[in-house]
């Protein structure tokens, strides 16, 4: 076979090769112009590749998280928010927040930053190449209780844990249903049985979790199962929503 005969944008697109086949052509030009060696030439391209793919595998599932707004931890402001170290997030960010079933709490008055670090840790998962996703606590409730009434509970708290990660946002900010910790706590059983992690964060002290969820018994049990293999962090200082006032 003739190399020149080959076509070679066709070959790329058979194999679903987009960015390669975007970027080859002006890398071929370079690559002659800089004396780049073959292997070079094919690693750049390769590298972009990958690059791509990655980029679009972590918009994908950050859409697929159902974040309300996208936010790092790097855009944490850390001086402000005094009353927390980056170095105690450090378990949370890395691979072993899944490899090793994390949990965290997260409390604190409004604006303090708690839904902030939330989504952080969870797009941080994402990055690290694992799975996440993000609800509402009364959201989360109330979908398990419709479940529950129609019979089908048990599936409806597999969906919930099939997520590598995930982030239970605001207990206690609305009135829950009465049957809240019933079906809460299958949600929390079964990730603490499959070691997979969750991030929960709630204005509220973590004694009052048995008003919150209308059954003391079963609330010290969830945050049983979630703090042994988890922390609690307080956050303190002021709200960030009106650092524009004088204190």
């Amino acid at each position: 076979m003739n190399p020149g005969d080959i076509d070679v944008d066709a070959l790329l697109k058979r194999l679903h090769l987009p960015t390669v086949r975007r970027l080859y052509a002006a890398y071929a030009t370079r690559a002659a112009a800089e004396g780049w060696s073959h292997r070079d030439f094919l690693a750049l391209l390769v590298a972009e590749e990958v690059a791509h793919r990655n980029d679009t595998r972590i918009q994908k599932s950050a859409r697929h998280a159902h974040f309300p707004f996208i936010k790092t931890i790097e855009d944490f402001d850390f001086v402000f928010q005094t009353s927390l170290r980056r170095l105690q997030l450090g378990p949370y960010l890395g691979p072993e927040l899944v490899s090793e079933g994390r949990n965290l709490v997260l409390s604190g008055r409004p604006g303090r930053g708690k839904t902030h670090l939330a989504v952080a840790i969870g797009y941080r998962a994402i990055q690290n190449g694992f799975t996440a996703r993000f609800v509402g606590a009364s959201a989360l409730i109330d979908e398990l209780g419709a479940a529950s009434r129609a019979g089908r509970l048990r599936e409806a708290v597999q969906a919930w844990v099939v997520p590598d990660v995930l982030i239970v946002d605001e207990v206690g900010y609305l009135h829950h249903a009465e049957d809240a910790a019933n079906v809460l706590f299958g949600v929390v059983a079964q990730r603490y049985l499959h070691r997979k992690p969750l991030v929960f964060t709630t204005n509220k002290r973590l004694r009052t979790w048995g008003d919150v969820l209308h059954d003391h018994d079963l609330a010290e049990v969830i945050l049983d199962r979630v703090l042994e293999r988890g922390e609690h962090i307080i956050l303190g200082g002021r709200s960030w929503r009106t650092r524009h006032i004088d204190p």
